[in-house]
């Protein structure tokens, strides 16, 4: 497999393991931000996140019956990956 490069075999392997190291590092971020940066926001936080107020963070989310949170003592907090996860799932389509 040379890709129409007239490369030969080592020459392939070096141009490949090039292109998967640029791939990987151009995608790293959003992987790590997806996976990694997972954060645990305030009500406040959250309705600055989604560039709410709070009255409408928890109109439109925190008082749904489904929307998840974690307790810390008496306060809700909510993970953005859940967050995310329950946007995606809660879209309006038309």
């Amino acid at each position: 497999m040379n890709f129409g490069l007239n490369l030969d075999e080592k020459q392939t392997e070096s141009f490949l393991q090039k292109m998967v190291g640029k791939i990987v590092n151009a995608i790293e971020p959003v992987l790590r931000d997806r996976l990694l940066g997972d954060e645990l926001m305030t009500r406040q936080q959250l309705a600055d996140w989604l560039v709410v107020s709070t009255k409408s963070v928890d109109k439109h989310f925190i008082f749904q019956p489904d929307f998840p949170y974690y307790m810390v003592g008496t306060q809700k907090r909510f993970w953005k990956r859940a967050v995310i996860k329950w946007i995606d799932e809660h879209q309006e389509h038309k």
